[in-house]
């Protein structure tokens, strides 16, 4: 009986962590997401069609882009990425993010040809990343990255076009789903 309850749980565990590879870059609950009129919303009170502010990467400008589908996930394991500045991110591990040194995640796994963002490095404390501001967008430290090991309610949010979603001050990668 004992052999039977562990495998099961075994399967479970599997089943629930099996997702972190096929469904990537996961913001937790209660991360702010900068609307397009500079306020702030959680993550999980995001609706289809709200318009955000997205960095749109290619021509360096903040733009209106609407919330095209969004998908909750529940992920045991987490990252928490800590700025200088006290602003931290808690996501997937993979979940990209704009850099000095252009997109990273903490643990960017292999390039895949169908990931939308190819080329991610990793992150590494010390290094510096994108903030975004109300007044400016700057370069700061990243001083701490933990591992968040506790079942934790996440989003994957996919906008309407190309662009940066703007999540706790992070220039964070948007998803898109099929």
């Amino acid at each position: 009986m004992k052999i039977r309850s562990f495998l099961f749980t075994f399967a479970c565990l599997l089943a629930s962590n099996t997702g972190m590879i096929a469904q990537s870059g996961s913001l937790a609950a209660g991360t702010k997401i900068t609307m397009f009129d500079d306020k702030k919303k959680n993550i999980e009170n995001l609706e289809v069609g709200d318009a955000v502010l997205s960095f749109n990467t290619k021509d360096k400008v903040y733009e209106e882009k609407k919330v095209k589908s969004i998908k909750k996930i529940m992920y045991n394991r987490l990252v928490r990425v800590t700025l200088e500045s006290g602003m931290q991110l808690t996501m997937t591990g993979d979940c990209p993010f704009l850099a000095e040194k252009g997109w990273v995640s903490v643990d960017p796994g292999p390039d895949e040809p169908d990931k939308k963002y190819t080329g991610v490095k990793p992150c590494r404390t010390g290094e510096f990343t994108l903030f975004y501001n109300v007044t400016s967008t700057d370069y700061v430290e990243i001083t701490a990255i933990q591992g968040i090991m506790a079942p934790t309610q996440t989003y994957m949010v996919e906008l309407e076009g190309n662009g940066a979603i703007i999540a706790n001050g992070f220039l964070a990668g948007q998803n898109k789903m099929e």
